[in-house]
């Protein structure tokens, strides 16, 4: 059935109806970017602010360990006495920026000093006060050297003064120390600042746009996932393809919700759209079985509230014609109602069948099934065969195979008898029905009938050898419909 088949192929639809069934769930995670905006929204702004140094020394770094050099130009710029400079160049620890930090770029030569304060001035002298302290630090570290080389220098000058005939080696000295003292007032230490930081005008956080769009992806996957583990937590069959993998049998139709479905029976006659769909599911029993046509159906399910008997009902109404006789038997004997709603004899009952009291064609009474058209041909007329008038427990196997022998029996009167029985996982009397019937359909709901209920049905029946022919899916929604081809638009 290629329309069945192409139902249960993963698609929109299939998201569409989880995200329908799970909104309660997914609901407070839509919060989340609504929270991330206020929380942004609240937060002080903050601006960033950044200086970047570059050492004239990178080729002898780089023929180094870059990355050892990189942890010492942090760990120096970071300094306590770096710090000091800083606050004492600003004028106290209140005008430094309350975030510093120092990142290192490339093999290890360039330095980026990053500010982030609530003042974009602050921040922006605070970078450029650390650059500068920093490459001060430097330049003071190197001269320092110079210096005490050229300190070196001179008291070797005063020793080979001396001595008698070092003027050679006086004059390299003097020569040596003049180039010290000239490499100490030339000497910045290496570094150099090649980017100063300026008053930003645009706060760096909070970004309200950014976090409430990531608040918004985090609440998605959060959502999908509560909703899927819900998904698989839920007892209840969530999709026709649920319910037919449940039975193991094929989706025999869907009936869509509809309050005209639902009616009394014998009131109105059903929607030409509802009325198809039960004409589709009669055409499918036809031929459900092979060649063989089928002229006795057994309707049930795994409990109360599947909708079986609405189902059994206007299957029986749509078959009903000029050209077809049919008989709706009522086998539910402990909620009987169709006597009532047709407004028929309920002291010609089964239970007198099943008690012996009277042959099932004694008790079979017409129906006249209004057609909703003015000035038409004569409505149709259906048999029914009601329970009775009050509920009446009846559990006797033999009374029920009696039952059986006489449908049978009527199967050569009648082209095609639906039969409508109780839950039989909860009302077993009319077990002994199930294997003489021509076929056996089980109806389910989707969003109500347990998963296990339908598989422990499907076990029961198998187990006596019911003909079970497959599943007909009740009350389904306008969106599941439209994965059926034939349905949609309708």
């Amino acid at each position: 059935m290629a329309e069945h088949d192409q139902a249960e192929r993963p698609d929109i639809r299939t998201a569409k109806g989880l995200l329908r069934r799970r909104f309660l769930v997914m609901l407070p995670f839509l919060l989340i970017p609504i929270a991330a905006l206020v929380f942004s929204l609240r937060q002080e702004k903050q601006y960033t602010a950044s200086s970047s140094l570059v050492f004239r020394d990178a080729e002898n770094i780089a023929s180094s360990d870059p990355a050892r050099e990189a942890a010492t130009n942090i760990q120096l710029a970071s300094d306590s006495a770096i710090k000091r400079r800083v606050q004492q160049q600003l004028g106290g620890p209140d005008r430094v920026a309350g975030n510093v930090k120092v990142e290192q770029q490339g093999q290890a030569n360039v330095l980026t000093i990053t500010a982030t304060d609530p003042s974009p001035t602050r921040a922006a002298n605070t970078a450029n006060a650390y650059a500068a302290a920093y490459t001060a630090f430097r330049r003071d570290v190197a001269r320092a050297r110079i210096l005490q080389q050229a300190k070196f220098t001179q008291s070797e000058i005063r020793r080979a003064l001396r001595i008698v005939g070092s003027g050679g080696r006086v004059r390299a000295l003097r020569q040596r120390l003049r180039r010290l003292q000239f490499d100490a007032s030339a000497e910045n230490g290496g570094a150099q600042v090649v980017s100063t930081a300026t008053p930003p005008t645009a706060p760096s956080s909070p970004k309200p746009v950014r976090n409430t769009v990531l608040g918004a992806i985090v609440a998605l996957l959060l959502a999908v996932l509560a909703a899927v583990l819900f998904e698989r937590m839920d007892p209840r069959v969530s999709s026709p393809k649920d319910v037919a993998a449940a039975i193991r049998r094929p989706v025999l139709g869907l009936i869509r919700k509809s309050r005209g479905v639902a009616r009394s029976p014998g009131k109105r006659p059903p929607r030409p759209a509802d009325a198809d769909e039960f004409l589709a599911l009669r055409a499918r029993l036809r031929y459900a079985n092979g060649n063989r046509n089928i002229r006795s159906v057994l309707v049930t399910s795994s409990g109360e509230g599947d909708g079986k008997t609405t189902v059994a009902w206007n299957l029986a109404r749509v078959a009903a014609g000029p050209d077809s006789k049919v008989l709706f038997v009522e086998a539910d004997l402990r909620n009987p109602t169709a006597a009532r709603r047709l407004g028929v004899d309920a002291d010609l009952s089964l239970a007198s069948v099943l008690g012996g009291d009277a042959a099932l064609a004694d008790v079979i009474q017409e129906v006249a099934l209004p057609n909703g058209r003015k000035n038409a041909a004569p409505s149709p007329v259906m048999s029914v065969a009601v329970a009775g008038g009050r509920p009446i427990r009846a559990t006797d196997p033999l009374a029920w195979e009696r039952l059986a022998s006489a449908l049978h029996d009527a199967e050569r009167e009648f082209d095609l008898i639906v039969i409508d029985t109780p839950p039989i996982l909860t009302v077993p009397d009319a077990i002994p029905l199930v294997s003489r019937v021509g076929g056996v359909v089980v109806v389910g709901r989707v969003g109500k009938t347990p998963r296990a209920a339908l598989t422990r049905l499907r076990e029961q029946l198998d187990a006596v050898g019911a003909p079970t022919l497959g599943v007909v899916v009740n009350a389904v929604r306008k969106e599941t419909m439209y994965g059926y081809g034939y349905y949609a638009g309708r």
